[in-house]
């Protein structure tokens, strides 16, 4: 780019109460910590054919400058505050992972020739360069960093998913349960996370027997014609059932349907909200092993007096 030199002001380097102007003091600073490049937002653009007078002022050799176009937000607008988080700790207090979010910053006005999305560190340093940043503003989008977050958290190995996680579990307790125990309950909901933060949601009814039976799992499933005698008859059948693994309790549970000429669900459903609360969550027959043979009696027989009690 090149500027008029003829329409530069004198400008001012030096205020009145001797404090230096940012155009002069960045000067200065730079050239003492041998600065060789300087890559900033497009909006110090106006400032730069200043700084270089005061390089060639000083007799010093300016760094090469680089300009980047600025960060938008999905409404278009320079982004700011009102568009959510406005550091990186608020991230890693949502739960954000610092690579992920390393990773998506990189995306916004970079990219390679075959549109990689997710990079290592090494890679990102291997693969940029200046000549890939765009001139086009970059848009902020809060859902693919939380996508690209959920890919960082599903890569992870579970041992240090459990670490990272164990600090976003506000319930007492949480000493009490044994690290193999934590560890095994979210390797269930592993696939699910998108971030740290999601733990305690995902999870707290495999740690913890107190919770709540959700009233819509309640109606629609345990109430439904024969669910009842179906989960009369499955804790009939686990109770004696061995090896209580997931595909012994697979294989229970689709021989009770074969005999009962229902389809599957009619027998998985009721267990699932039997011994979890609700209609959704991991792997059925493995949330039940993790859970054991007593456990899992036990809440069943807890779903059977909640469908004694009148709607």
């Amino acid at each position: 780019m090149r500027f008029e030199n003829a329409l530069m002001e004198d400008f001012v380097i030096l205020k009145t109460s001797g404090v230096p102007t940012y155009n002069f003091a960045c000067v200065v600073d730079d050239h003492a910590m041998e600065i060789s490049h300087v890559i900033r937002g497009d909006d110090h653009l106006s400032n730069t054919p200043r700084q270089i007078l005061v390089y060639q002022a000083l007799g010093w050799a300016p760094p090469a400058f680089g300009h980047l176009a600025m960060i938008l937000g999905a409404d278009g607008s320079r982004l700011s505050k009102r568009h959510g988080a406005t550091s990186a700790m608020e991230y890693k207090e949502a739960g954000y992972l610092p690579e992920a979010l390393l990773n998506y910053l990189a995306l916004l006005g970079w990219g390679t020739e075959d549109s990689q999305q997710l990079f290592t560190q090494a890679e990102m340093i291997a693969k940029f360069s200046l000549e890939r940043c765009g001139k086009s503003p970059a848009t902020f989008d809060p859902n693919k960093l939380m996508w690209m977050n959920g890919e960082y958290v599903r890569q992870m190995p579970v041992d240090k998913l459990a670490a990272l996680a164990k600090p976003f579990f506000a319930a007492p307790g949480l000493d009490e349960i044994k690290p193999e125990a934590l560890r095994q309950a979210i390797a269930l909901e592993h696939e699910k996370m998108k971030l740290l933060a999601d733990a305690p949601r995902l999870t707290d009814f495999l740690l913890w027997d107190e919770f709540d039976y959700r009233s819509d799992a309640v109606d629609k499933v345990l109430r439904a014609p024969g669910a009842a005698d179906i989960l009369a008859e499955l804790a009939r059948r686990l109770g004696a059932l061995a090896p209580f693994d997931a595909a012994s309790i697979e294989t229970l549970c689709k021989t009770l349907a074969k005999e009962r000429g229902v389809k599957n669900g009619a027998v998985f459903h009721p267990l699932r909200v039997a011994v979890s609360g609700r209609t959704e969550g991991p792997s059925l027959f493995h949330m039940v092993e993790y859970l054991g043979r007593p456990r899992a009696l036990e809440r069943i027989q807890k779903a059977q007096t909640l469908l004694t009690v009148r709607p």
